[in-house]
């Protein structure tokens, strides 16, 4: 980078005098500092950002203040007869809008009470989950800005070569009933009235809910339903890969037959809004055309990540997002839960682009009606904390929650910084860590993307990559804008956890006197803005993810725009 000219510093506004022979100044204290005004802190609080000008400004205005309780108009509950209020589904709407904010739970974690604190879940003590325990966490979701849960398997689970203590929720041994085990001991109700319970709980607080559909049968089910199961030419059934807890189903007649009994139970019985498919890519089109055409009201979310050329799962087919999402489905998941793993910024922005011409060519709407979820961490994976501790964790919260075609994703555990794995097989406490600054920051970003200000920008605005000029090969500055009704949000991000990063960013419009005000929390160690004529130079701490409201109005006309 050139030498620059010399510069006036200003923080929140006021001027900081520079020592002589230094045109750029040293890094600020961290133990100085607070968050932008107007922006909640974090705990430890961090040095401010510096925001350096060629030219001497009076102030820096303070960041836009967001209504903490603003939301988008994707709120369900309407007066009907009486007193009473009737539900409308507008999940399916809400996925084609970007404007879910999904949480994924396991009713046995989610409600579970340690009573006696001793580290562990006892079933004999009633200490495990149950749908009636879930209902006492909801408001916690309300409050962060959830509106949409995923609701992993709530079918009863096998008990042949089960793993762990309670057995895999993707090991049913029916899918024509709920899970008893979710069911509160010592009262008159069943689990299937306790579900629907806790559904309608949801539906009161503006929550929709999206159920688990298994892609596989039990051993238990296997003997039971001989006739639903997949075997190969000596008469063994196959089982997907190394799980070998369950086996695979055969895609006939017989087995949609069976599937009628699992939608019905859950949409009709339960009142699910939507359904998140397990390893889509074990059923053929023509069921999930079936099943989405039945269902055409609810939402559709395939477990679907990337085209392959063969598939790297053994008896499973190559996975193809594009058929799944031709077939019926409004979203797939993508490949987020390896975004550490990408090797530079590029790789990420070049993912992006790449999918929105999928979702063109899958779509009878020019894409619109197709989207990614924000799974940067699924049940699955390792926790994002073992990727880069906290800082990964509220970079990933971030962009989740600003990059385009998105609706952001939330593994529970996530908000606390939880650093085991997620835990599908046993009975164990909820999953909780020791960072609750990543909620508080999610908590904020969710608010800024619900906001009647900025909600239309971050949801359904122009996606506008800036040309990032780095001296690194491996560049490690995100960049891009959203831009909707003339107003336009331009993020920068450090994808690099553990060192800086530095750049230029060619900006159409943009000039030395333009504020830059970040909108996001503050964390880490601070960065340096450096605004100049069509261009802002950037020093970027670890991990460091910004977001300013810039006065750049025809910036679509210059830059490529999505």
């Amino acid at each position: 980078m050139t030498t620059l000219p010399p510069i006036q510093i200003f923080r929140y506004g006021q001027p900081v005098p520079l020592s002589s022979g230094n045109p750029r100044p040293a890094l600020s204290n961290p133990s100085l500092g607070a968050s932008l005004p107007s922006v909640p802190a974090l705990s430890p609080l961090p040095a401010p950002d510096m925001f350096v000008r060629r030219a001497a400004v009076n102030t820096v205005p303070a960041t836009a203040s967001i209504r903490a309780n603003a939301s988008f108009p994707v709120g369900a509950m309407t007066p009907g007869v009486g007193a009473q209020a009737v539900w409308q589904n507008r999940l399916k709407r809400m996925f084609h809008n970007n404007q879910a904010a999904i949480y994924a739970l396991n009713i046995r974690t989610f409600g579970a009470k340690d009573k006696n604190l001793d580290g562990r879940i006892s079933p004999i003590s009633g200490e495990n989950g149950t749908f009636l325990s879930a209902v006492q966490n909801l408001d916690q979701l309300v409050a962060l800005g959830v509106n949409t849960i995923h609701l992993l398997p709530i079918n009863p689970i096998g008990q042949a070569r089960r793993f762990g203590a309670a057995g895999s929720l993707y090991a049913p041994s029916d899918y024509h009933s709920v899970n008893p085990e979710f069911d509160t001991p010592g009262n008159s109700t069943t689990a299937l009235e306790e579900a629907r319970q806790f559904v309608d709980e949801c539906h009161k607080r503006n929550i929709h809910v999206m159920v688990d559909v298994p892609s596989c049968a039990s051993e238990d089910l296997a003997q039971t339903r001989p006739d639903l199961i997949l075997k190969d030419r000596q008469g063994n059934k196959l089982t997907p890969t190394n799980w070998v807890d369950i086996v695979m189903f055969k895609n006939d007649d017989a087995l949609r037959q069976y599937f009628e009994g699992f939608f019905d139970l859950m949409a009709n019985k339960l009142g699910v809004d939507g359904f998140r498919v397990d390893v889509a890519r074990a059923r053929t089109p023509d069921f999930w055309r079936y099943f989405t055409s039945k269902y055409a009201d609810k939402a559709w979310l395939a477990e679907s990540y990337c085209e392959e050329d063969q598939s790297p799962l053994k008896n499973l087919p190559r996975d193809i997002p594009e058929t799944l999402l031709k077939s019926g489905f409004d979203s797939i998941y993508g490949q987020f839960h390896i975004f550490h793993a990408m090797p530079n910024a590029k790789e990420y922005m070049d993912y992006l682009l790449s999918n929105r011409a999928m979702f063109q060519r899958a779509s009878q709407q020019g894409g619109n009606d197709k989207s990614f979820i924000g799974s940067f961490l699924t049940h699955d994976d390792p926790s994002l904390m073992e990727h880069g501790g906290a800082p990964m964790c509220l970079l990933a919260s971030g962009l989740m929650t600003t990059q385009p075609w998105t609706n952001p994703y939330i593994l529970d555990g996530f908000t606390t910084g939880y650093t085991g794995e997620f835990d599908i097989f046993n009975f164990v406490p909820q999953h909780k860590g020791t960072h609750p600054e990543i909620g508080l920051f999610l908590k904020h970003m969710l608010t800024l993307r619900n906001s009647p200000q900025y909600g239309p920008v971050l949801t359904q605005g122009a996606f506008i990559p800036i040309p990032v000029n780095s001296e690194n090969p491996n560049n490690q500055v995100i960049s891009f804008a959203r831009q909707a009704n003339g107003k336009t949000l331009l993020v920068v991000a450090n994808k690099d956890v553990n060192a800086r990063s530095r750049a230029t960013l060619s900006i159409p419009g943009m000039n030395s006197f333009q504020p830059l005000n970040n909108l996001a929390p503050s964390y880490g160690r601070p960065s340096q803005f450096y605004p100049g004529v069509n261009q802002l130079e950037v020093d970027l701490g670890p991990g460091r993810f910004h977001i300013f409201e810039i006065n750049t109005p025809f910036l679509s006309r210059s830059l490529p725009t999505y």
